[in-house]
């Protein structure tokens, strides 16, 4: 089983160069390709070492998706809402764009990959999953208070992060060949632009 209570500065060490190794292994080869014993050799550890920390490399794997670029800290992220519909669309957009755009080497990676090995799509969905959580249960709110329009929300929370990850994912990538560079917070405004048009009621 993962190693999950052990907090020794060699294990935290060992785990480091565990996620470091894979990290750049399966951005170069793939997860097909990559090997557990190949993923030790670099980090200089057992192959055994892996399956203590991580389980299977399945799960190595997932680990790593979590930590390329860092994290969005949801709890943090919602403790700053503050009902205001329109500064509170624009801080969620800032977010999950910066976010997923941080990320998109790893998003592709798992795209493509998840095509081959299904089960890939649960690390897949993890990040824009909690993201539309969080969204639901602010529509919900918004709802409830008459700030916002009787709409599905887990729909819209849908399609306001469908928005986000589609121009992370297609767009960004050749923002240099679009007609006009845009920059990230011209889009985020405009993000929350469209949908506060959409969402807010006539009050």
């Amino acid at each position: 089983m993962p190693e999950t209570l052990d907090k020794s500065p060699a294990k935290k060490i060992a785990r480091r160069r565990i996620l470091d190794a894979a990290a750049e292994s399966f951005k170069t080869l793939g997860y097909a390709r990559t090997t557990t014993q190949g993923i030790a050799d670099k980090a200089g550890v057992a192959e055994v070492t892996i399956f203590r920390h991580f389980g299977d490399k399945q799960k190595l794997f997932q680990a790593v998706v979590q930590q390329i670029g860092g994290g969005v800290n949801f709890e943090m992220l919602e403790a700053q809402l503050t009902d205001d519909l329109a500064a509170d669309l624009r801080l969620i957009s800032e977010h999950a764009l910066q976010f997923f755009i941080s990320q998109q080497d790893a998003i592709r990676m798992l795209m493509f990959e998840s095509i081959h090995f299904p089960e890939m799509k649960a690390a897949l969905a993890q990040n824009p999953s909690d993201m539309i959580e969080l969204l639901e249960r602010y529509f919900q709110k918004q709802i409830d208070t008459g700030k916002m329009q009787a709409v599905n929300p887990q729909a819209t929370a849908q399609s306001f992060m469908s928005m986000i990850f589609g121009y992370a994912i297609g767009m960004h990538p050749v923002r240099d060949l679009l007609p006009s560079k845009i920059s990230i917070e011209a889009m985020t405004a405009e993000f929350a632009r469209i949908f506060l048009a959409a969402l807010k009621t006539s009050q």
